[in-house]
């Protein structure tokens, strides 16, 4: 049995995303008018982010099925992201697509009512929270930055870099658990600076005292 999603939150999940593509770099509009003046196309798809049956991408045993089948468990994509993400799950995991979906609902919500110029900029914190997307459920490096009267006797990076797991972003915070910690740490966003380090060949992410 497939825990298929009903059509209302099919509806849901599409008017929520504003009929865009959930990708952050697809971005693809997913409906518009046909050439006969009563029907409409849409290439958009109510994917599942974790599975409908077993076997699927993602699938888990553990949701109960009005879960499995709620607007919750689902993402609006065009059916090439929709197959994509499917394809690879290693890549495409249940946080990076939680990621895409809170940033396209959010940028939806910010562009209601509001003409195209009149929508305002990009923000750091947006830009920061776009930038980690991709690393959401992956390894990154946390090193905690001196400031003030500390960096005037320590030195700006006083201690050294940890690997930490990306867990979940967005425009207020970054939550990372590292190897041992009991419990994840959640991180103000706009007290990190963005960084890269070489050694991991990953992001680095510069945490300042606010």
């Amino acid at each position: 049995m497939r825990d298929d999603f009903p059509e209302d939150v099919k509806r849901t999940l599409a008017s929520r995303a504003a009929q865009i593509c959930s990708n952050p770099d697809c971005q693809a509009t997913t409906s518009g008018p046909q050439d006969d003046p009563s029907k409409f196309l849409n290439i958009g798809v109510a994917a599942h982010i974790t599975a409908a049956s077993p076997g699927g991408a993602r699938y888990d045993d553990s949701l109960m099925p009005e879960l499995r089948r709620s607007a919750t468990n689902g993402i609006w994509l065009c059916q090439n992201c929709a197959k994509l993400v499917d394809n690879d799950e290693s890549q495409f995991d249940v946080g990076l697509l939680k990621a895409w979906k809170y940033i396209r609902e959010h940028n939806a919500r910010l562009g209601i009512g509001q003409t195209v110029g009149s929508r305002s900029a990009e923000t750091d914190s947006q830009r920061k929270c776009k930038k980690l997307l991709e690393w959401v459920g992956k390894r990154v490096a946390l090193v905690k930055m001196a400031t003030g009267h500390q960096a005037m006797v320590l030195g700006a990076r006083p201690w050294a870099s940890i690997h930490v797991t990306l867990q979940d972003c967005n425009e207020d915070y970054v939550r990372v658990k590292g190897d041992g910690w009991d419990n994840s740490r959640s991180i103000p966003i706009d007290s990190i600076r963005l960084g890269w380090e070489d050694r991991w060949n990953c992001p680095e992410l510069q945490e300042y005292g606010l």
